[in-house]
């Protein structure tokens, strides 16, 4: 049995065909059609999701001033979710939201890569590297074998797998341009790999003082298990400021992990596909993410320009959450049925495992 048939591709992968009227007509007709102008048409959409995405930075900012750590991302989507359900999201604002969600968020991944140096990957260690990737490795696996088993789509299987195992909506940003799925699939997906990371997050600093884990286990555990790096950063510090260092670094390194998935998928996807043997198809923000972490890591940046790339980064994928947030209505969470749900919740006690069990491992 192959790599493929292993993972249950079906023959359509999630992958967009050419219409038959267009693959028959000329290349001269096709070429000769006039380009939609989009960008007076992006224009609603993405002012409402950077309006919507400037409150929820603005709230999180004095939630933070009032010690009380909330994700930006978070009430972004919350923010985008109650506009859609109050009727506030106009008809025209539909092409710049779908722009924030793809492309927009895309370019915030690129940006992300600017926060992995090799301090954070030096403070890990070899036993520490080893671990997370066991830790990101058996959580995919184990993820995509249960949503399979459940006779979900092997798209979204995918899409919430990489949610759970390495950076929430990133990650599904990540497999969602590779795959290319239906809409609803990676919608679904954020909303459910995103709520999850909220329970996870407010949950971690009970079960500490319960359990009684030390500092650098309990950091190690939130990093590699906690979805979102906005989740995993409030949820380390909530618990103390050694918690909160060590959290930040193994979130960062997990980011990386981004890289090596999406060079898989896009391997899996060629193979699959049949056509261009020895062209790889590799998203470009991959290699993006990629450049933009050697860059960070070559030289020594200055504070100030990275606070900045930093701050663009967060407000891009606020944006990005809240254009999300107004697709996503309450109907298609309800409608997804329990499957769904149910693959969320062993998804995310299996990357909560794997990472405690990595923590005690290494303490």
């Amino acid at each position: 049995m192959s790599f493929i048939e292993t993972f249950g591709w079906s023959n359509r992968a999630g992958l967009p065909s050419v219409p038959d009227m267009d693959r028959d007509r000329p290349a001269t007709e096709l070429s000769s059609a006039p380009a939609p102008r989009l960008a007076p048409r992006r224009a609603p959409g993405l002012l409402l999701a950077a309006a919507l995405a400037l409150v929820a930075s603005l709230a999180a900012w004095l939630a933070e001033r009032s010690a009380l750590v909330v994700s930006p991302l978070i009430l972004a989507l919350l923010a985008g979710w109650l506009a859609a359900a109050l009727g506030l999201v106009p008809r025209a604002a539909g092409v710049g939201l779908a722009w924030a969600c793809r492309p927009l968020l895309r370019g915030a991944i690129v940006l992300l890569g600017f926060r992995l140096g090799t301090d954070e990957l030096a403070a890990l260690g070899a036993r520490g590297l080893l671990a997370l990737a066991a830790v990101v490795v058996g959580t995919i696996a184990g993820t995509h074998w249960l949503c399979r088993r459940l006779r979900l789509a092997p798209d979204f299987a995918w899409l919430l797998a990489a949610g759970h195992a390495i950076c929430g909506a990133a990650a599904v940003a990540a497999v969602d341009a590779v795959l290319r799925p239906r809409e609803r699939d990676a919608a679904l997906a954020v909303a459910l790999v995103t709520l999850a990371g909220t329970v996870v997050m407010l949950a971690c600093p009970l079960l500490a003082r319960v359990t009684g884990m030390e500092p650098a286990a309990y950091g190690f555990w939130v990093g590699g298990s906690v979805h979102e790096v906005a989740q995993a950063i409030a949820a380390g510090y909530a618990a103390g400021e050694s918690q909160g260092a060590v959290a930040s670094v193994v979130k960062l390194a997990r980011v990386g992990f981004l890289i090596p998935l999406g060079l898989l998928l896009a391997c899996v996807v060629a193979r699959h596909r049949g056509a261009g043997a020895g062209r790889l198809a590799i998203p470009w923000f991959v290699l993006g993410f990629a450049a933009t972490a050697v860059l960070r890591a070559s030289f020594e940046w200055p504070a100030p320009v990275l606070a900045i790339l930093d701050g663009v980064c967060r407000f891009a994928m606020a944006t990005a959450m809240a254009a999300l947030g107004a697709q996503i209505s309450l109907r298609a969470l309800v409608d997804a049925g329990a499957r769904p749900w149910l693959a969320t919740v062993a998804a995310t006690l299996l990357v909560s495992g794997l990472a405690f069990t990595a923590s005690r491992f290494l303490s």
